[in-house]
This record gives C-alpha cells, sequence and structure tokens, in this order.
C-alpha cells in the first residue's frame, strides 16, 4: 500500500477506501473470481485511479490482503496445547496453519505468487510458521539433537502451508479434507520416526 498517499490529508476517508478496495479483493476471492485492479475498482465503487492511489499493482494488494488476515496466533496455541505431548503440540500448530490456508487459499495463492515475482531479497513466506515452531521447541526439551530439532522444524514447515496445500490439490487432485489427512499423516510419520510420539 502506498503509504504516503493514507498518511496525508483525509485519513478516515482514506481509510474506509482502504478498507472498500480489502473487501471487494476478498469478495471477489471468495467467489474465486480473477483479481485485478479494474474488477476489485469496480466491485468497490471506485475509480480505477483511485485504487491506483492506493496500489501500484494487484500484487502489492494481495500483499495487503494477507496480512490483515487472521494469521494464527502463536499464544492461542500455546496455550491451547498447555500439558499436549510435543508431537500432539506439533499437530495442532499444523492443523493451525493448514486451517488459515485452507480459509484463505485464494488470498494466499496470491501472496505466494507475489512473494515468488518479487525481487525484494527481504521478501519471505512462512515465518509465522517457523517462528511458531522454534518458540516450541524453545519451551520445550523434546529428546532431539539441536540439529536434528532444525531439520524436524523446516520439514514441518514444508507440511503446513500453501505450498503443500498446492502440491497436494493441484497436482494429486485431492480435496480439502483429504489435503488435511494427507499431510496430518505425513507429519505424524515424521514424528513417529523422530520417536516424538510417546
Amino acid at each position: 500500500m502506498k503509504e504516503k498517499h493514507i498518511t496525508s490529508g483525509r485519513k478516515k476517508q482514506k481509510q474506509n477506501t482502504r478498507d472498500k478496495i480489502l473487501e471487494a479483493s476478498r469478495q471477489l476471492l471468495e467467489r474465486k473470481a480473477t483479481l485485478t485492479m479494474e474488477n476489485v475498482a469496480e466491485k468497490a465503487g471506485i475509480s480505477r485511479a483511485t485504487i491506483y492511489r492506493y496500489y501500484t499493482n494487484i500484487d502489492s494488494l494481495s500483499m495487503d490482503l494477507i496480512l490483515q488476515l487472521d494469521v494464527p496466533n502463536p499464544d492461542t496455541i500455546f496455550k491451547n496445547n498447555e500439558g499436549a505431548s510435543d508431537s500432539d503440540a506439533i499437530l495442532d500448530i499444523q492443523k493451525a496453519y493448514l486451517d488459515f490456508s485452507l480459509r484463505n487459499e485464494q488470498t494466499s495463492r496470491k501472496f505466494l505468487a507475489a512473494v515468488l515475482a518479487s525481487s525484494n531479497p527481504h521478501m519471505r513466506r512462512g515465518k509465522n510458521r517457523i517462528n511458531t515452531l522454534k518458540e516450541h521447541f524453545k519451551s520445550n526439551q523434546a529428546d532431539l539433537s539441536e540439529e536434528d530439532k532444525e531439520k524436524l522444524i523446516h520439514l514441518s514447515v514444508l507440511l503446513m502451508g500453501i505450498e503443500s496445500i498446492i502440491t497436494v490439490k493441484d497436482v494429486c487432485g485431492l480435496d480439502n479434507q483429504k489435503v488435511t489427512d494427507t499431510l496430518s499423516w505425513g507429519l505424524q510419520m515424521i514424528l513417529k520416526g523422530c520417536e516424538m510420539d510417546k
């Protein structure tokens, strides 16, 4: 979003326009409509010139949209898993992020496309997932070496995001329930191999 534009002049009106743009984008994505600057502007009831004052292109709009979504809160996940085994806690972390990605699949796909197309080396995806898992292992004493914990974190991240969802849906042709079941089963098998299912 063009921060200079939103912070100058009539801030409340500009915030309302921005909210209309984001809501129109959400509605289009829910209907699985193609997201373009033109159809977002039309749906929001604003001119194309206006939308370009807020966003330079559809990728910048997609980036802002994903940031407005209800990303899983690690503190809530940890609180819900107090007293749970490491294996159950990790599977619940996976469930939270898979549910989030499936609820917001079209937006997540757009976000991933924008990140992959970006030349900005600081733009990364998956930071929430990896940080949640790292935080889990900081406060839990899993019977693994530090090197193995790091490998487990990296492999777990792979099985709980939009990247794996795209693969099992688009390549394997699975529906949402089978996506969740398959990725959960995969992580269970990995945790069992690490002897974390005790």
